[in-house]
């Protein structure tokens, strides 16, 4: 008799065990304190959140419901904010048929004026962004701080503010961000 059979077992065996195998393995993993240190988005999470209402915006309304992007700009609007602002508008447009769920703000701090050629600049580049002048007092310190400078916030529909970005980070990374809430967002 030939011992193939005997082989074929072995091998379902191991097939079968693999799954268990796995399973024990991950919760060994678990209980030793063992987890892995990945994250699932690329913008710095805000806890808590930062609520568009605090911000005392008049024209709130038109932000709910979408997913906003919003920059902050308490000074003139240096190299990395112009690359900002670039990146927002591109992810945006690169969202395709999605890119009316996305609106883009520019938050101007009160005690600071545009000047004429940032407001002909503003206007060429980004036509569609909105402007609204805030009250400084009404902007959270970390928002404003030199580490944060030229930063932006990602705004959920219900008008919380749940992620910061960096303004050295990749616009892909924005762009990974948006569709994978625009995928599971049952809002905006």
């Amino acid at each position: 008799m030939i011992e193939k059979p005997k082989t074929q077992r072995y091998k379902a065996g191991i097939i079968f065990l693999i799954p268990f195998i796995v399973l024990l393995a991950s919760t060994f993993s678990f209980y030793i304190g063992y987890s892995p240190e990945g994250r699932t988005n690329n913008g710095s999470l805000i806890d808590p959140p930062l609520s568009f209402s605090d911000l005392k915006l008049n024209e709130i309304e038109a932000y709910s419901g979408k997913w906003t992007v919003v920059h902050f700009l308490s000074s003139s609007c240096q190299e990395t904010c112009w690359e900002a602002l670039y990146k927002s508008r591109q992810v945006r447009i690169r969202l395709s048929r999605d890119y009316l769920r996305v609106s883009r703000a520019l938050l101007v701090v009160s005690s600071y004026e545009l000047s004429e050629e940032e407001k002909k600049q503003l206007s060429k580049e980004h036509p569609r962004m909105k402007i609204h002048k805030i009250d400084k007092k009404n902007i959270p310190i970390k928002v404003l701080s030199k580490e944060n400078k030229d930063s932006y916030i990602l705004f959920d529909p219900l008008g919380n503010g749940i992620l910061l970005y960096s303004p050295g980070l990749p616009g892909g990374e924005l762009l990974e961000d948006l569709k994978k809430v625009l995928k599971n967002s049952k809002i905006g």
